[in-house]
């Protein structure tokens, strides 16, 4: 396969090489009723889902903290099952509702 060919992965996971698109574009032409029963899926969106309840950007938050803090709730999340942007959250949220 040429070095610069792309390959593509199916929702199944098997890699499409353009060898593989070709075929399928050329099966197309022959019978365009294969795509009335084709299902044609695209790429989840990467990232982390919405914490506004629609499918809007959330806004962030971004701080500095030493190492040592970083480290210390990189173990914490590890424990709690959770990442640290859980962990940062829930601690805001706690600040939040006891200052009210």
């Amino acid at each position: 396969m040429n070095a610069n060919a792309k390959v593509w992965t199916a929702a199944s996971g098997k890699r499409l090489t353009e060898a593989d698109a070709t075929r399928l574009a050329e099966e197309f032409e022959r019978d365009d009723a294969v795509l009335d029963t084709a299902t044609v899926t695209f790429p989840r969106k990467v990232g982390r889902p919405s914490l506004s309840g629609h499918a809007e950007v959330s806004p962030q938050v971004t701080f500095r903290v030493s190492p040592e803090l970083r480290e210390a709730a990189e173990r914490l999340a590890t424990e709690r099952g959770t990442t640290v942007s859980g962990l940062a959250r829930e601690a805001l949220e706690d600040l939040l509702r006891r200052s009210a």
